[in-house]
């Protein structure tokens, strides 16, 4: 084989496996670390449940939490990719995945439309600069964000050669994912804006300023749109009045995107801590510290915050901390059921579907976990960083990597 490996999957070890990527074929472990003898309670997977993956982390609140069952080992013990879509860059976008077609982004300046059964393109739409942006399909169009400055409204329908239906200029490059929420498109840009933009028209209803760069989606629930920024802050923004409920401050950048879920709004930071504070006032709930920067999101179910990290580790969090805050002084840090380790870091941010969490590695490869115990079920190497988030769907996982190819894993 030319000293290459099969892109196939490692199954419950990774110790045996052959890595492609930059550095071409790897050897190394991987190996789960129990904490203590609690683990978080899952759900029963639903393989007959049939979603639409709308957007970055499956909703508007970035919980990261779907419905369904995603793909398991078969009779041959193996994962394997139902079909790879070469684009001319890598795939660093998230996928969304809606009525049988994915739509992601590539280095190569376009948003991409593929067939989910087949692998074909069914149109590809050209920006002026490459679309790290993960796309959200919302009542048939696809909103996207690109280097170039621009958020694009395209139709989801649209012929091989599709017209955008309108266009919003930054003045700066648009690396985040917008989220959509009840007729209007939150985006943020390296201008240093949150920009409140009217899915039908592309109208600007409000601009956000922070103090730097905003480089990730913000999370909107409860009329209430958290952002993080460059300059270290996490902010909550009234989505009716622009005007600002409350501040965070961290001690480095937040280029992690916010979850809300269980009344709290949970971020990382390059501080190196994953923070949980109360969703209506900031008051932080409780804090976590790892021995690395927090780039991923958080996937957040009622009993567990899953989040990896440059520590080149998966976490499983118990959303509750042992003691409640009190004034200025937050709870004591959370505790914590198992960690996952890896290769390499973890900017990928983390999604649970059923029993299972899926995440993708620095090191090239997509992994499938226990969300109960972090045992790994099985791990598929790709040819590059895998840095998006997967999307799950009709028990197919999909995701891009850094090769330039989107892959669609499914059971042998």
């Amino acid at each position: 084989m030319n000293g290459q490996c099969d892109r196939r999957t490692f199954v419950t070890s990774a110790a045996t496996g052959c890595l492609l990527g930059l550095a071409g074929c790897l050897s190394g472990s991987s190996e789960k670390v129990s904490v203590d003898d609690a683990t978080p309670d899952v759900p029963s997977p639903d393989p007959d449940a049939s979603v639409a993956w709308e957007t970055f982390q499956y909703d508007a609140a970035n919980t990261g939490v779907a419905p369904g069952a995603g793909p398991a080992p078969g009779s041959s013990g193996e994962i394997v990719s139902r079909w790879e879509f070469e684009t001319g860059g890598g795939v660093y976008s998230s996928p969304a995945v809606v009525d049988g077609v994915v739509y992601v982004g590539s280095d190569d300046g376009s948003l991409y439309a593929i067939s989910a059964s087949s692998g074909t393109e069914r149109w590809s739409f050209e920006t002026d600069d490459s679309v790290t942006s993960s796309p959200a399909v919302v009542d048939g169009t696809v909103y996207v964000g690109s280097g170039d400055g621009s958020v694009y409204a395209i139709p989801a329908d649209a012929n091989s050669t599709p017209d955008a239906e309108w266009r919003v200029e930054t003045e700066g490059a648009v690396a985040g994912s917008p989220t959509v929420a009840d007729g209007v498109v939150y985006v943020g840009s390296s201008d240093n804006h949150l920009y409140a933009i009217s899915a039908a028209d592309g109208e600007v209803l409000w601009r956000f300023e922070t103090d730097e760069t905003i480089l990730r989606a913000p999370a909107v629930a409860d009329g209430t749109v958290y952002v993080g920024s460059n300059d270290g802050s996490l902010y909550a923004i009234d989505t009716d009045s622009e005007t600002e409920r409350w501040q965070l401050e961290t001690d480095d950048r937040i280029q992690s995107r916010p979850t809300v879920a269980n009344g709290a709004v949970y971020v990382g930071s390059n501080d190196n801590t994953i923070y949980a504070a109360e969703a209506d006032s900031g008051e932080v709930r409780w804090t976590f510290q790892i021995e690395g920067s927090v780039t991923a999101s958080p996937a957040v179910t009622d009993h567990a915050v899953y989040v990896g990290g440059f520590d080149n580790r998966v976490h499983a969090l118990s959303p509750a901390a042992e003691s409640e805050s009190e004034g200025d002084q937050p709870a004591d840090p959370a505790s914590y059921f198992w960690t996952h380790r890896g290769l390499n870091a973890v900017r990928s941010s983390p999604v649970v579907v059923g029993d299972a969490l899926y995440v993708g590695n620095e090191d090239g490869t997509v992994t499938s976990l226990s969300a109960e115990t972090g045992e790994e079920n099985w791990q598929f190497a790709t040819g590059g960083w895998v840095a998006g988030s997967p999307a799950v769907v009709d028990g197919v996982v999909y995701v891009g990597s850094g090769d330039g190819s989107v892959y669609a894993l499914e059971e042998a």
